[in-house]
């Protein structure tokens, strides 16, 4: 019978390893809902919505029932629109970068663009080299890039980071933190992108 937990503080930090010196991979929300796998000392190991797995110490989490009261596959907020989703992602501006951040506490870029999309109802898978391979992705060239669309960068043949194109040849994207670049200012970051996914059929899903 599978077994639950649920988060209980505002922001829990999720490990490689059991263990608070080990590597920081991403980060639960409150009332978040986790299915544990396994379990050692005071950790669990336990794999979310996205099916990202990991280890999360027990003050974090409370535990549940096996049950499908709370729905944890299931969203709790409507489809809404492309300018809806620029808003969000406008509204982290200037928080830092975080490596496995996924919260208002801290982003890397993937769970920022996790996050942004989460807030209007579209599930994205948690790391850039998963992103780029979500289903109803389209690649598109560079002249039909639209607001929303995302842009993939690739170093040392490694997808590695992911921003979300703004129009005007503007980006958000946390890197240092989250904010606004303009494509045409950086060649060096202009000539590492890979590709770019049309993110309209996410919107029949």
């Amino acid at each position: 019978m599978d077994k639950y937990c649920l988060v209980k503080t505002i922001v829990a930090n999720l490990y490689k390893n059991p263990s608070f010196r080990s590597e920081l991979v991403t980060q639960a929300l409150i009332k978040e809902k986790l299915l544990i796998l396994d379990d050692k000392d005071n950790w669990y190991k336990v794999k979310q919505w996205d099916g990202y797995e990991s280890w999360i110490h027990k003050f974090y989490i409370i535990d549940l029932k096996s049950d499908s009261s709370i729905g944890w596959d299931k969203l709790d907020i409507n489809k809404k629109s492309i300018n809806e989703l620029i808003s969000y992602a406008k509204s982290f501006i200037g928080i830092p970068y975080l490596w496995g951040g996924k919260s208002s506490l801290g982003f890397d870029c993937s769970g920022f663009v996790q996050t942004v999309f989460k807030m209007i109802g579209i599930n994205m898978p948690r790391d850039a080299s998963q992103q780029i391979l979500r289903e109803h992705l389209s690649e598109i060239n560079y002249s039909d890039i639209k607001a929303g669309d995302l842009l993939f960068f690739m170093e040392n043949n490694n997808v590695n980071h992911v921003a979300i194109y703004l129009g005007n040849q503007e980006i958000i994207h946390s890197s240092g933190s989250v904010k606004i670049e303009k494509l045409t200012d950086s060649e060096e970051l202009y000539n590492k992108i890979y590709k770019i996914m049309s993110i309209k059929n996410l919107f029949n899903e």
